[in-house]
């Protein structure tokens, strides 16, 4: 298994980098914290490789299981792809993960340590060493496996019966076919910068309706005009948007473009969208016509089949209708 490419799928499919406050591995499942469970595709999830289930953990929490012998490569390869360090918790461990906060663990019970990062309190760039080392000791990894006998007899326990991690595995192995399937249209929705401070920003040009709110008309719109996925994200940096763009390539057949102020100045984001060739509508909030001089200026018109402008978020509706036309036709 390429473990950093099934971190990248887990990463992308809960909302990307900026979505994840924190990552932990707690037995065979990365434990992540996240500021927006909506942004979390389980569908897509559960049908990633090496995936045995994904369940959600309190408020603002998903937890992905792996097995034993793939899960400490591909939670090192998340904590790379995050930034943010990498905690281990013991099935009697605090589930409640803090921003911040200074880390209380639970050794794992073995012989081998895990960790030979003596200072866990240390600088972050220590502890990325640590983790590096360790996932490059296979053997130290192979002893401490063979140590956690509780571990892996809790495991087992939970792959037999009714309602197993097994059952879960067959039902990601039916969505798998189910994706084998001819495939029904896909949406990406993308947002630039600001966007997501809807509801705050302004109200008397931009409305009072949320982020969350966008997220939920766009879904709800997107599946009645026939798209069997809606991916939505946000970002307030060029180059995130450009990356989303090309990465769409073969995995979705239209977008949606909000390029907020990026409309006005990128070059990156209109070549992007030529370089993909995916039919694309742009959409504003506001009626920019109406507004300054600076911002009568699109970039990304030029890329795009049509512009829906000052229609406030059902703008995004509007659009979605005209993709769904346009690919029909």
């Amino acid at each position: 298994m390429d473990s950093g490419k099934t971190a990248r799928q887990v990463l992308d499919a809960c909302g990307g980098k900026g979505n994840v406050r924190a990552n932990a591995i707690c037995m065979t499942r990365l434990r992540l914290e996240l500021d927006d469970t909506s942004q979390v595709d389980s569908d897509r999830l559960g049908t990633l490789h090496g995936v045995l289930g994904v369940r959600s953990h309190g408020t603002n929490g998903v937890e992905v299981v792996f097995g034993p012998a793939v899960i400490d490569a591909i939670a090192l390869d998340f904590c790379d792809l995050t930034g943010l360090p990498l905690g281990r918790k013991t099935a009697k461990a605090i589930s409640t993960m803090t921003v911040g906060a200074p880390r209380r663990e639970a050794r794992p019970r073995q012989e081998v340590p895990r960790d030979a990062n003596p200072g866990r309190r240390a600088s972050y760039a220590a502890q990325r060493k640590a983790n590096r080392a360790l996932k490059a000791s296979a053997a130290a990894q192979d002893a401490a496996a063979e140590a956690r006998t509780d571990d892996l007899d809790q495991l087992r326990r939970m792959l037999e019966g009714p309602g197993s991690l097994l059952d879960a595995a067959d039902a990601a192995a039916a969505a798998t076919a189910r994706a084998e399937e001819p495939a029904t249209p896909r949406l990406l929705v993308l947002n630039g910068p600001n966007l997501n401070m809807l509801g705050v920003r302004e109200p008397a040009i931009y409305g009072s309706g949320t982020y969350a709110d966008l997220v939920s008309l766009c879904r709800r719109e997107g599946r009645l005009a026939g798209f069997s996925e809606v991916r939505c994200f946000q970002s307030n940096h060029e180059g995130a948007l450009v990356d989303e763009i090309q990465a769409a390539l073969g995995r979705y057949d239209a977008i949606v473009l909000n390029p907020a102020a990026y409309t006005h100045t990128s070059v990156a984001l209109l070549d992007a969208l030529k370089a993909v060739g995916i039919p694309c509508v742009e959409v504003h909030i506001s009626d920019v016509s109406s507004r300054e001089d600076f911002r009568q200026v699109s970039y990304v018109r030029a890329a795009c089949v049509a512009t829906v402008s000052g229609e406030g978020l059902a703008g995004y509706g509007h659009a979605i209708r005209i993709l769904a036309d346009a690919l029909d036709g």
